[in-house]
Formats: C-alpha cells, structure tokens, sequence
C-alpha cells in the first residue's frame, strides 16, 4: 500500500450509495403530479416495444439540468446513481447519443408536445397565486454559440435569441426559440396573443411589462382592446424628446432622479397614453473628487439622462407607482432568464440542428417550470431560492438504499428526516390535486 499523509483506508463497497438523496423527492414529486403521463401521451412513442419511451428519454434529461450538469454526456451520471434509479424505478435509461439522436428525431413535434405539458402544469401554478392578477413579462435572451446554424445577433455574436414569456413568481408561460437573426422587435405581438392562448379561457392578463423592443403601436391598441395595462420602455425618438423638451413640472423620485410625465401618441396608435418620464442628473466625476468642487462647478458638468415609460394605466396609479412596477421585471424577467441560463445551463446547446436545439431549450425550460412548482413543496424561506442554493441545501445530501424485510430504505443523516417526511407528506397532497 502506497503512503499516505492521513491515517485512514479506502475500501470499495456494493452498497447503493447515492450523493443526490435530495434528488429522490423532486424525482417523487415529478411522478406524483402525473408527468409520466404527460409526456408519453403528448410526444411521440417508439416504434417498436423495444424503444425507449419519451418518458425514458426525458426524465433523465431533466435530472440531469436539475442536478447542474452542463452537457448531455452528464447523463452518465444519472445512469450511474443506482440508488436514485431504484427508488424512481428508472428501470432503462438512454445513453447521451441516443438521447442526442432523439432530440433531433422528434425536433419540432417534441417542441408541441412541451408546449402542451407546460400548459397542463400551468393550471397548477396557478392555483398557487391566490387570484393575484397576472403580470406577463417578456423578454429576449441572446445565447452565443459557434454551431453551423448560429447566425448574427443584435449583440454582434454568433447564436440564438430565444424570447421568453414569464408570470408571476416566474413560470414560464411561452418561448420561443429564435435564429439569433431576428432582432427582439420582430413579432411581439403575436408572442404576446401565443402567450395569452396558454390561459384557461376563464382567465386574462392584468397587466404586460417589456423593455423599449416592444415599443410598438399595435401592441399598444391590443392591450387597449383587452383590458390589458402595460407598462413598456419607450424610445427616444424625435417625438418623444420634442414631448420631453416641453414638460415644465417634475417631481422628485431619487437623490439624483425626478419624474415627470404627459399624454403621447404614436402614429397609427388608436389612442394617446401617458408617457412617464425618468429624468437623471449624472455628474462626471469620481465620488472621491466631487469635495474638490465647487457646487457651481459640479453643476456645470451635470449631464441628464432621460428613460420613458409608455402606459395606459389610469390615474389610479401614479408615476411614481408605474416607475417602481416597471422596475420589477429586473426580478421577474431579466433574473429569471439568468437562472434560466445559468442556473439550468441553457446557455449550452447540444446539436448543430436548430429544431434540435428548439427541442431541448423547451425541455429546459419544462425543467424549469419544474422546479417552480416543486420549490411550493419546500418551506416557505426556501420558496425564493435559486436551482443552486436548492442543490447545495436538499439535492445533493449523501443517502444510502437498502431493503429490509421486503421494504425498501433511504437512509440519510439523522438531522435532515424530519425535512423530507414533510416533503413527502406534500408531494403526497399534490398527487390528490
């Protein structure tokens, strides 16, 4: 035996061992809320009884993103964990180049069958906001990639520009995975109209969020047609900053910013809406020089910077207001888009196919609506977690299988039982639903 610096041996064992204990219970929680189901009733079966079914191919998949793998080669390690697989009854799983061949196989039909899962798991979601009225945010993502379909974004990269729809607490209602060519602008309102056809017919947005791409006016007439407030970042266009240059009254919002607002219209807009207007004074200058400066001085060099909002919302609501909700979708849009490609590593992509790339982007972000759901079996500190804090907390806790008496055991360490009887006992309440 070689020398060693620590006084302890290494022996191998065949015990089921397994270091995503955590795992198990969003694995249960899948199988409780019927996704076996849906996803060989929704995506097309093998053509023989010896294929892999969707469910076979998938589920590995989306323990995969969960667990923080970054490639489909990663799946290796969900086909290793044996004690995971027991549990789950993961009787086969598929390699990663089956997986790879599947995904270019079913390519635009598996982007439906998604399509269709999300809406049935949508209307659990739902339930959870308590008649909250619904916000849509929607947003475009650039993902870099050097793959041979991957085309010039507006970021002046190779990739794609997928756009995302979100809703509260961020589920993603709708995406759509876009060659990196099509700038943000194009086709808004459709993914909008997309967005709302995932509601039950009983249900309706309140209000839309978007940055400026959206700055459009047929946009803006159909909010005006369904009772939609929006709340949407404006251009500055000569038009606009002719409505800037004329406005005398402003109120103060920050140290360094005031509010000002007034009607507005666009060409071939139905109706004016208001347009609120975040004016900020910048000073050029380092914090630790500004004491060598006289205020005279320091006011010559104020330069002002100017942010438009175009709404439709009432009086009701004041610009103040408006400003403070617009700014929420740096929270519900743009960090959930991080999460999205961060946290569950679409910002990889495993094909030079587009449709099958489509394809597995869809699937992550089911992994994603996943976890949304999932985090409601969690207490209530945990439910604003991100994919990473949930895995270094509850994923990866060490566990051991064994059978006993014809029963099977996971065995962890003492202090973490009593946290999985109560997400047992929850799961087990949501499979009544």
């Amino acid at each position: 035996m070689a020398q060693t610096f620590l006084n302890f041996s290494v022996e191998g064992t065949q015990d089921r061992l397994t270091a995503n204990a955590g795992m198990i219970l969003f694995g249960e929680y899948c199988k409780a809320i019927g996704l076996e189901k849906q996803i060989n009733t929704h995506l097309p079966l093998p053509r023989s009884n010896r294929g892999f079914s969707p469910f076979e191919h998938m589920m590995p998949l989306i323990l995969m993103l969960h667990s923080g793998g970054h490639s489909l080669e990663d799946i290796r390690l969900i086909k290793s964990d044996k004690a995971l697989r027991s549990l789950l009854k993961m009787e086969r799983i598929a390699t990663a180049d089956g997986i790879g061949k599947w995904l270019g196989r079913l390519g635009l039909a598996g982007v439906y069958g998604i399509e269709t899962i999300n809406r049935f798991l949508l209307s659990r979601h739902l339930k959870t906001l308590d008649k909250e009225p619904l916000v849509l945010d929607i947003d475009a993502s650039v993902i870099e990639s050097h793959k041979s379909t991957a085309a010039y974004t507006y970021k002046k990269v190779p990739g794609f520009t997928p756009m995302i729809g979100h809703i509260n607490g961020g589920y993603i209602i709708h995406s759509e995975f876009r060659s990196g060519n099509i700038v943000p602008a194009d086709t808004n309102l459709s993914f909008v109209k997309r967005c709302a056809q995932q509601l039950p017919k009983t249900q309706t947005f309140s209000f839309i969020r978007a940055d400026s791409a959206s700055y459009q006016a047929a946009l803006f007439d159909y909010c005006d047609d369904n009772a939609i407030t929006y709340t949407i970042g404006g251009q500055l266009d000569s038009s606009a900053l002719n409505t800037i240059r004329e406005m005398t009254q402003w109120e103060e919002f920050s140290p360094c910013e005031s509010i000002g607002e007034s009607l507005h219209t666009m060409i071939n807009a139905k109706n004016a809406f208001r347009l609120i207007v975040v004016k900020k004074s910048i000073t050029p200058q380092l914090p630790t020089m500004q004491s060598l400066f006289t205020e005279e001085e320091l006011q010559s060099y104020i330069q002002e910077k100017y942010h438009i909002i175009a709404t439709n919302a009432d009086e009701s609501l004041s610009a103040q207001e408006i400003v403070s909700f617009y700014r929420q979708r740096g929270n519900e849009s743009e960090n959930r888009i991080k999460e999205l490609k961060n946290g569950f590593n679409l910002s990889y992509l495993p094909s030079s196919n587009f449709m099958s790339n489509a394809f597995y982007w869809s699937i992550g972000t089911l992994s994603h609506n996943l976890f949304i759901l999932f985090k409601q079996m969690l207490e209530h500190s945990k439910q604003h977690h991100t994919v990473a804090t949930i895995r270094h907390q509850l994923y990866h806790l060490a566990g051991k299988v064994i059978v006993h008496g014809r029963q099977t055991i996971l065995k962890i360490n003492t202090e973490f039982i009593s946290l999985f009887h109560t997400i047992r006992g929850r799961i087990f309440s949501a499979s009544l639903e």
